[in-house]
């Protein structure tokens, strides 16, 4: 895509914020406007269910500004990470703090994140790196239920913390309560433990895939762990659907790369809020995109009056390829065999065929393939003497005195 010529000009002079007012004690000062209000709108817009989680999402960025990480177990290693809420359901982005080190607990990036949510009955779905079971006494108090993974040593019974993977069985649980937050220690090919405030002790039986089975196996379950597969995955989607069309491109600039990051996912969050209100139209975010984009594109006497939902409607039955943009030229794929035609006719007549000499006259055993070929003094000098000559003797005279000598070796 080619950039427009009075864009080009202000790209490099884009800015978000005030650098003669620079606050050296806030690290997103750069984009902190358009930050807050990306964010305001996303908690105005939009009421998530009743199932909510929290996970993390990083952009990459190989710089070198104070606050990256580094994470070796992600897919994206190097970059600027941010704590995101999501709707379980559908993957909206409810809420997301960027991360700048150290200064802040998790339970107070937790109660950030929640922000107006706390106290309306909702259910976090967390892992291991938030839950403990101290935050899940105060959430509850909170009216907010809480159910993910636990580390050792967050505040779970000794008997539960002190378990190896030996000490159970396959499909064996051990479970602890309080009255108020209730842990499960549940073997599976590992030792799963567990920390809920909403669910039962139960199981639940459940299909999944086993080695070896062509179908898929019944397996019994905690009813926790059922809940918590089901409804931890709100940041995968958001990540996932804003992978698919990206439109980050290069900078030297984190702040424009970043606020592009935010742009993305004001695009899918848009899409999820256009599906809630009108069921029956774009059934794609690729349709979305490219008729919020039109829009965008017309002139404002033309974009008067118009709406996505219209623009949709009426490009419902074309297909991806033959939408609006049909001015896309892509480059031409080099034909895949680019020999000429004369190679493959069969005409072997103008070809010379040569005898391949084979590299061994007979076949033995290892240990005879494996001998060194031993060359005696005279031959090695002969070679050095005849240089670089083509004599056709010459090759036949070194085996034949080289044979020789490896017999009378043996």
């Amino acid at each position: 895509m080619r950039w427009m010529p009075h864009l080009t000009s202000a790209k490099p002079d884009l800015h978000y914020n005030d650098n003669a007012n620079l606050d050296v004690n806030d690290k997103m000062y750069k984009v902190r406007p358009v930050l807050d209000y990306i964010v305001g709108r996303f908690k105005q817009m939009y009421q998530p269910d009743k199932n909510i989680c929290i996970g993390e999402g990083t952009m990459l960025w190989r710089g070198r500004p104070s606050f990256r990480v580094y994470n070796p177990q992600k897919p994206v290693k190097y970059g600027i990470k941010s704590y995101i809420l999501c709707d379980s359901a559908t993957g909206y982005c409810f809420n997301m703090k960027p991360y700048f080190g150290e200064g802040s607990s998790l339970p107070d990036i937790v109660f950030g994140l929640l922000d107006r949510l706390s106290g309306h009955g909702y259910t976090l779905y967390m892992d291991n790196f938030y839950n403990s079971v101290a935050l899940c006494e105060r959430l509850l108090e909170a009216q907010t239920n809480v159910c993910g993974t636990l580390r050792k040593n967050r505040g779970e019974p000794r008997v539960i913390r002190d378990l190896v993977k030996t000490d159970l069985g396959t499909g064996d649980k051990v479970v602890r309560h309080n009255d108020k937050v209730m842990v499960v220690a549940w073997q599976d090919k590992r030792l799963v433990k567990m920390v809920t405030t909403c669910h039962q002790d139960g199981m639940k039986k459940v299909d999944v895939w086993q080695k070896g089975h062509k179908d898929k196996v019944a397996q019994f379950k905690p009813e926790c762990v059922v809940a918590y597969n089901s409804h931890m995955n709100g940041v995968d989607k958001l990540d996932q659907n804003i992978s698919y069309y990206p439109f980050i491109r290069r900078s030297l600039n984190w702040s424009k790369k970043f606020v592009a990051y935010l742009f993305q996912m004001c695009m899918f969050n848009a899409y999820i809020l256009y599906r809630a209100r009108n069921p029956g139209g774009c059934n794609t975010l690729l349709k979305f995109i490219r008729s919020v984009v039109k829009s965008w594109t017309l002139k404002g006497h033309e974009r008067k009056g118009s709406e996505v939902g219209e623009q949709v409607e009426e490009e419902e039955g074309a297909s991806v390829e033959d939408g609006d943009l049909k001015d896309i030229q892509h480059t031409p794929r080099a034909p895949y065999n680019t020999d000429p035609e004369s190679r493959l006719d069969g005409d072997l007549g103008r070809h010379k065929l040569c005898y391949l000499k084979p590299t061994m006259a007979s076949k033995g055993t290892g240990s005879e393939h494996n001998r060194p070929l031993s060359l005696p003094p005279k031959i090695g000098n002969a070679y050095g003497a005849y240089g670089g000559c083509q004599d056709e003797n010459f090759h036949s005279l070194m085996l034949v005195e080289s044979l020789k000598h490896q017999c009378v070796m043996s």
